[in-house]
């Protein structure tokens, strides 16, 4: 079984209240939804914490095979090295989500446009208005 992820985080004020937005799908019918605020943070913050959610998904069932898509180009480049993680506080970050990528046997990760992003966006607002 191979899953398209498609993640998304999003941040009021930038540091501000944040969430993130994961929308799980099998031969395009959407399985599992992750919607849930994340506290105070940044976007970039955001980004990688719907990123490691969709990957704990991932390892919590067994989950070999996942086409992950972001729109947040900094997030994806530094996953797949083209970017270095200068920043302490996505250092971190990047460190479990390459963690739980490891446990993936086929894993693959893509930028994509916000307008290919728009169920996770929406996910991702809406547990920032609730």
């Amino acid at each position: 079984m191979i899953l398209d992820i498609y993640c998304d985080g999003a941040s009021r004020s930038n540091p501000g209240e944040a969430s993130v937005g994961v929308s799980i799908s099998h031969e395009n019918i959407e399985i599992k939804v992750i919607s849930r605020k994340i506290g105070i943070a940044t976007n970039n913050v955001a980004e990688y914490q719907a990123l490691i959610d969709g990957l704990q998904y991932c390892n919590d069932n067994n989950i070999q095979s996942a086409r992950f898509y972001l729109d947040s180009k900094l997030v994806v480049e530094q996953i797949v090295g083209n970017f270095k993680v200068k920043s302490e506080h996505l250092r971190e970050l990047h460190g479990r989500a390459k963690a739980l990528i490891f446990k993936i046997e086929n894993f693959t990760i893509e930028h994509v446009y916000r307008e290919n992003n728009k169920r996770a966006d929406e996910l991702a607002n809406l547990a920032l208005d609730k």
